[in-house]
């Protein structure tokens, strides 16, 4: 019988239950890697993305475009509360396996995607004592002001069992260390058999190369089966016949099907979701596309549902079959492709004898030089039905070791499905002995694609989410090409030693209302006095301008391109004080000199995200390799690098405002409750009412035609708001019984102001629903 102790009565009912409550494990602290598009989870115990007691917006199952998680380390940087309507997760766990034996007895140590065994223990990497002890910045949110990265040089020591993260960039200046990611997620556990385990997980923002994630793996045998470093009874022994598996439940079809109008929770299977097309580019019956045959890749992708009225490939958004929620929002079009993703996994490198990238250390090399050793794939046919290897099919660690090296229900070479489903897929590295003390290494790369990156003039690269807006179902083939591509990509950065053409630097930017009444975009020209680390002298010192981009719709976008201001010049709406650090709420320079951009044509009661970007000269000759490099622009896939919470400007208060000498105004008046009007209600299915030109201190009180008194509005709502000379109210009555009902309305604006205390404007408005 599987010894149950191994996974706990806890773990056996999450397994048998698959995603109640019941499975909530001990909570495990996290780091988010959301420096590129294609963004993950990852914990000190081995699991990585999302997991079966995962909240829908707490963590990232390799979602691409990355979008806002509701989570600690996210929401204490970016406060991202407003607008998920866009989280394309396309996993539903990644996991990590290792398997033993020694002599007839078998241990197979579990992380995911559905439990963990009992015998995984969290550990705190050392990175002060690691090789990346002089890497790090310790880099700030411009929106909170909190600090964002865990680790740099003199960092306070952590604490509690989270991840390492560690930020190899900062605002205003190139990447400080030319040989790294930008972003580095350090994870490490132990297990039973005294095996413990390293992961390094690196993304970049560049533009050419944020569809990935690199992931360098270290498993180690150290007797240390409790995480408190140092070996236990008995251990470490001779490990003979170890292997390990990444093991992963990627579900693209999800990121689409969730918006409908169904009620299956998302980690279940339903036959609306079975339409993803798993391959595996060296099994016998490969027909994808001939550049990934060799390349040991491992991909799954959406497709149609034959069963479906109509072509669901992409999973294009249908409003007349979609939750009213996502259609009031309005956020979503008609048509708008969702799981248009193709995401893969792919070896970079496990052979030890020609070493392994930017690592000096000694490797064991496995017994056969092919791997991943065992490519397999089991089928998902429903909530409770699955021939994925756990205790409710195989009840021995003899069994699960067997079924991953071609010794159990399916053959150690296997042929890709041969129709569409959901699968289970894992790649198995080994055998590999280790004697104590001895380790073994393996770099893989998680890589993502989408027909995005063909769709632009000329073929082009097109923003993704401005493609999938499109709703251009033809193009979605194109992701497996432009997957392809990013994996070529990948490995050259990694057999680069992580030196790439570096994009120019981000800048933190801070929005508020001018006198006008629109939103003033500021930042800093630090940026300009930064060296491009591949380059001496002049030609280093290469950024040329500054981009600003515009959305209304929400933090991803569609951006439009507002401005080019070349650096030191002044172009229409825009300022430019050399003289004058940068400053706002939380960040603020002692050096250097401030941009001002007015966007006149924002207006007060709409919303608007922005980003600014730096472009660069580009260079005849990167690193003096003879290949040329355009103009690059900084990133915009990272939190770090746009407005992730929206800025509407605001009527600034005055002395005639506060008077009342001025008119007061209601907008819209009349109010119309139809998401589609944008003329009678702001975006996006927005409740609110303005009353415009009132007292900085006020007292708005709202009457039924009636005379009875609805509402009452005490203008500033905090102490601490700024001055200004406008309130909103949501229509909620003053008892809080819920909102108004349609008809007409009067108010009184009442000025509080000293001096001009008792003053009061009359006025009417309507409310039609």
């Amino acid at each position: 019988m599987y010894p149950l102790k191994h996974i706990g009565w806890m773990g056996v009912l999450c397994v048998l239950v698959f995603a109640s409550e019941i499975c909530a494990q001990q909570p495990e602290l996290q780091r988010h890697l959301t420096r590129g598009k294609l963004w993950a989870t990852f914990r000190n115990t081995g699991t990585q993305g999302l997991r079966d007691d995962s909240r829908l917006g707490a963590d990232a199952g390799l979602m691409y475009p990355g979008w806002g998680i509701g989570e600690r380390d996210f929401t204490e940087y970016w406060i991202i509360g407003q607008d998920n309507d866009h989280r394309y997760h396309t996993s539903q766990g990644e996991g990590f396996w290792v398997f033993t034996r020694e002599g007839g007895s078998h241990n197979v140590s579990i992380s995911n995607p559905r439990y963990n065994t009992d015998d995984i223990f969290e550990m705190i990497y050392d990175a002060a004592s690691g090789p990346e002890r002089g890497l790090g910045i310790e880099t700030r949110s411009p929106l909170t002001g909190n600090t964002t990265a865990n680790y740099w040089p003199g960092a306070p020591a952590l604490v509690a069992d989270e991840p390492i993260e560690i930020h190899n960039y900062d605002y205003g200046r190139y990447i400080p260390n030319d040989n790294e990611a930008e972003e580095i997620i350090i994870s490490k556990w132990t297990t039973e058999r005294g095996l413990t385990i390293t992961r390094k997980a690196r993304a970049w923002s560049y533009p050419d190369y944020d569809d990935f994630i690199i992931l360098e793996v270290i498993i180690e045998n150290t007797g240390d089966n409790n995480g408190d470093g140092t070996p236990d009874a008995g251990l470490p022994v001779d490990h003979k016949d170890v292997y390990f598996a990444f093991v992963n439940n990627l579900a693209p079809s999800w990121a689409g099907h969730r918006w409908q109008n169904q009620t299956v929770p998302w980690a279940y299977s339903d036959p609306i979701i079975l339409d993803d097309w798993y391959k595996y580019s060296e099994a016998s019956n490969f027909d994808g596309l001939a550049d990934l045959r060799g390349k040991k890749i491992s991909y799954v992708y959406d497709s149609d549902l034959l069963s479906s009225a109509g072509d669901d490939t992409g999973q294009p958004f249908d409003k007349n079959n979609a939750k009213s929620a996502y259609i009031n929002r309005g956020q979503l079009n008609h048509g708008e492709l969702m799981a248009f993703q193709y995401i893969g996994l792919a070896p970079l490198d496990y052979d030890p004898t020609d070493g392994f990238t930017n690592d000096n250390e000694t490797y064991v090399a496995p017994k056969t030089m092919d791997q991943p050793a065992f490519v397999n794939w089991w089928e998902i046919y429903g909530r409770f039905d699955w021939d994925t290897p756990d205790i409710t099919n195989l009840n021995s660690d003899e069994n699960l070791y067997n079924e991953f090296i071609g010794s159990g229900r399916v053959p150690a070479v296997q042929d890709n499905p041969s129709k569409v489903s959901r699968v289970t897929f894992a790649h198995t590295y080994g055998p590999y002995d280790l004697a104590p003390g001895e380790k073994a290494k393996v770099v893989v790369a998680w890589i993502a694609g989408s027909g995005a990156e063909f769709a632009g003039p000329g073929g082009s690269p097109m923003d993704v989410y401005e493609w999938a807006r499109q709703g251009n179902q033809s193009q979605v083939a194109d992701g497996e090409r432009a997957m392809a591509q990013h994996l070529e990509r990948a490995q050259f950065a990694y057999d680069n030693n992580y030196d790439l053409p570096d994009a120019p630097p981000d800048v933190a930017v801070f929005v508020d209302s001018d006198e006008n009444g629109n939103n003033a975009i500021t930042w800093s020209d630090r940026a300009e006095k930064s060296p491009d680390p591949d380059y001496t002298g002049d030609e280093a010192l290469d950024v040329q301008g500054y981009r600003v981009y515009r959305t209304q719709n929400n933090h991803l976008g569609p951006w439009e391109l507002v401005a080019d201001i070349p650096k030191g010049t002044t172009p229409t709406n825009t300022e430019y004080a050399p003289g004058t650090p940068w400053t706002s709420p939380t960040i603020s320079y002692a050096d250097g000199g401030t941009y001002t951009y007015r966007d006149v044509e924002s207006v007060p009661g709409f919303r608007y995200w922005y980003s600014v970007r730096t472009y660069d000269s580009g260079h005849s000759d990167w690193n003096g390799t003879g290949r040329a490099i355009p103009s690059l622009e900084s990133g915009h896939s990272a939190p770090e690098q746009r407005m992730n919470v929206s800025r509407s400007p605001i009527v600034i208060a005055t002395p005639e405002k506060d008077a009342l000498s001025e008119q007061v105004r209601v907008v819209p008046n009349p109010f119309r409750d139809d998401p589609g009007d944008a003329d009678h209600r702001y975006p996006p299915a927005s409740n609110n009412i303005r009353f415009v030109n009132i007292p900085r201190k006020a007292k708005i009180s709202i009457f039924s035609i009636s005379g009875d008194l609805v509402a009452v509005i005490n203008h500033p709502q905090r102490t601490t708001d700024p001055d200004r000379g406008e309130a909103t109210w949501d229509q909620r009555t003053r008892t809080f019984s819920g909102r108004v009902a349609a008809g007409r309305y009067y108010y009184v604006v009442e000025s509080l102001v000293a001096g001009e205390t008792g003053k009061k404007q009359t006025g009417m408005f309507m409310i039609i629903k």
